[in-house]
């Protein structure tokens, strides 16, 4: 609401709207007395001593009349006056007030005068509509602040808030896990529900471990962390060390495999530059391609296949060696054997690509560089399941078959072989070898873990 530009004050506002009928029937009052005057002048002409008294009455009458509104008016305008200048300290109270409202609000409000001008014109009422126009937008401008109930409503986490170390807030999570309703929680001390273990004091804006009476009965621990304003309230946040540790285990968990899989990738590169370089040298030669030659082409193939296609092969969920190796002796201990895988490759692409799928399946195997190494390792230990690259140095994969084949005696082992040449005569020379299968180079990890699978069920 909205008041005239124009100067008022409460004498015009007030006093002179009164004050002219005031006047109007006074000078009425003279008249009347001036027409009965003439009415007895002309009654009584040659009376003059009647005339001259009603003559000196009519004057009194005037200017008695005349002082006493004077007086009366004079007194009022200095007790208004005096009221206006007493109003001056309210004006200024409330507008102190209004600036102090106005400080508290957050920064993203103020971006507006909220507070008006003074101006000297101003009366009393002009400067009052201006202060209830100021307090109307910073209401406005208040309800739009941050709604700090309905935040702590939400958090998902319990939440309170103390005043001088009493409950006068709390949110649904910390109701629930206290199994007492807000209304029975407030005016309680915090020393009645939360017993600290350890740290700081209460109050102090550092994490402590405390123990709550939870509403299913015994005590869970919590880290408080405590917020205090300065101003005798503290809000206090409760963070379950339960679910801290196994978030930080998931933490350290990601970050091992994160290690682990940069590990892996590094190798693998290191090994395809060896391996690179190799071929490089074998391809010089102005002779056709050779099988070994072959061999080399596929193992890369493969390698760069399975860093591209698989690689959940590289990554940090495959568990190493020895961890692998520490649960299948534990498990032999306890249960039925786990099957024991060999891989005989001299290409170190294949030989670790192949570990780490199929200790991920938790087969425990072994690896052997060339055919001589594989039969020592089969003097030391019977294996159900055996890869066996065909073209190494020394004894290829087909003699080493053969050899095997006959020195066994009683376990007979599964021999598969591992080659980039899968023709017909090829297929028969290793069958005759004794071999059972074979596997194409390059093959994808799952190709390895699918064969590997069905041979030890039916070898079970």
């Amino acid at each position: 609401m909205r008041v005239d530009k124009a100067t008022d004050s409460l004498w015009q506002r007030v006093i002179w709207p009164l004050l002219w009928p005031l006047l109007a029937a006074q000078v009425g009052v003279m008249l009347l007395c001036l027409l009965a005057w003439l009415l007895i002048w002309q009654m009584d002409a040659r009376n003059a001593g009647s005339w001259h008294n009603l003559s000196w009455l009519l004057l009194a009458l005037g200017v008695g009349t005349s002082l006493s509104v004077a007086t009366f008016l004079l007194m009022l305008r200095q007790r208004l006056q005096q009221w206006e200048s007493a109003l001056g300290v309210p004006y200024e109270r409330l507008e102190r007030l209004l600036g102090i409202i106005h400080g508290d609000l957050p920064t993203w409000l103020k971006s507006e005068r909220v507070l008006p001008f003074a101006d000297a014109s101003d009366g009393p009422v002009r400067r009052l509509e201006r202060l209830l126009d100021a307090l109307e937008t910073l209401m406005e401008r208040v309800a739009e602040r941050p709604r700090f109930a309905t935040m702590l409503n939400r958090l998902p986490i319990p939440t309170f808030i103390t005043r001088d170390g009493k409950l006068v807030e709390a949110n649904g999570v910390f109701e629930q896990l206290v199994g007492r309703s807000l209304n029975e929680l407030r005016g309680l001390e915090l020393s009645y529900l939360i017993r600290i273990d350890t740290g700081a004091e209460p109050g102090s804006q550092v994490a402590e471990v405390v123990r709550i009476n939870g509403s299913q009965g015994g005590y869970r621990t919590f880290r408080l962390l405590s917020l205090d304003d300065g101003h005798g309230h503290c809000m206090g946040v409760l963070e379950d060390i339960v679910d801290q540790q196994q978030q930080l285990a998931q933490l350290m968990l990601s970050r091992d495999r994160a290690r682990e899989e940069s590990r892996l990738k590094t190798r693998y590169l290191q090994l395809l530059q060896k391996e690179l370089a190799e071929l490089m040298g074998l391809l010089q030669t102005p002779e056709r391609p050779t099988p070994e030659l072959l061999e080399r082409i596929a193992d890369l193939e493969s390698l760069i296949t399975n860093l591209v296609e698989a690689p959940q092969a590289l990554s940090g969920e495959v568990s190493s060696p020895l961890a692998v190796r520490r649960e299948a002796d534990e498990g032999e201990s306890r249960q039925a054997p786990v099957s024991r895988v060999l891989i005989v490759d001299d290409g170190p692409v294949n030989t670790m690509l192949a570990r780490q799928v199929l200790e991920a399946e938790g087969i425990c195997v072994d690896t052997a560089r060339d055919g001589e190494e594989a039969l020592r390792l089969r003097e030391q230990c019977r294996y159900d399941l055996v890869f066996m690259d065909i073209y190494m140095h020394g004894l290829d994969g087909v003699e080493t078959s053969r050899r095997w084949r006959d020195a066994e005696y009683e376990h007979r082992s599964i021999l598969v072989a591992l080659t980039a040449n899968a023709s017909d005569s090829d297929r028969q020379r290793f069958f005759a070898a004794g071999m059972d299968d074979y596997l194409a180079k390059p093959y994808r990890p799952q190709a390895l873990v699918d064969m590997a699978r069905r041979w030890l069920a039916k070898h079970a």
